[in-house]
């Protein structure tokens, strides 16, 4: 997994352009196709990303492309304190950042180098309106037991995160 060096003081948002992660592809294959891939892959999908999936949000892009990614903390978009998921898309936006197409996170789990035990991160996305109504997202974690998983979570207007939490996102060319 590519790493970061850690810098005492991160840089302000929009000083320069963020790093790329990782280069992935979507596109192509259906949901079924996408799903027996995770599954073979040994990926715990948990229920709630297996729903969204299942859902009409969850659009596939109808062929092959490239994406850039960048793997930022919040700070670096420049919050210093708990901030709603609204508000972490206009930032990204502000730094060349753009959500991601919803297949991106299977995409990326199937993708990502060797993901280490404990690392974890939110996708970056127009969430998906669950069974019940509510938003959810992406969230792909490594359990300290090894386990990769494929979660979703939600995020309501109300709820909030640390400026230490972790998002993939997409990079304009």
């Amino acid at each position: 997994m590519a790493r970061r060096i850690k810098s005492s003081t991160p840089a302000p948002a929009g000083a320069e352009r963020l790093p790329v992660y990782l280069e992935i592809e979507v596109g192509g294959g259906s949901k079924r196709q996408l799903v027996q891939a995770l599954d073979t892959g040994g990926c715990y999908i948990g229920p709630c990303a297996r729903e969204m999936i299942s859902r009409p949000g969850f659009t596939m892009a109808p062929g092959p492309r490239t994406i850039k990614l960048a793997r930022v903390q919040l700070r670096t978009l420049g919050f210093t304190d708990w901030v709603a998921w609204g508000d972490i898309l206009k930032a990204a936006a502000g730094v060349g950042g753009e959500k991601l197409p919803p297949e991106a996170a299977a995409r990326l789990w199937l993708q990502l180098p060797d993901q280490q035990p404990g690392d974890h991160f939110w996708v970056l996305m127009d969430p998906i309106k669950g069974r019940d109504g509510e938003p959810y997202v992406f969230y792909l974690v490594c359990h300290d037991d090894g386990e990769r998983r494929l979660l979703g979570r939600y995020v309501s207007p109300g709820r909030r995160f640390f400026p230490h939490r972790e998002i993939v996102l997409g990079l304009r060319e």
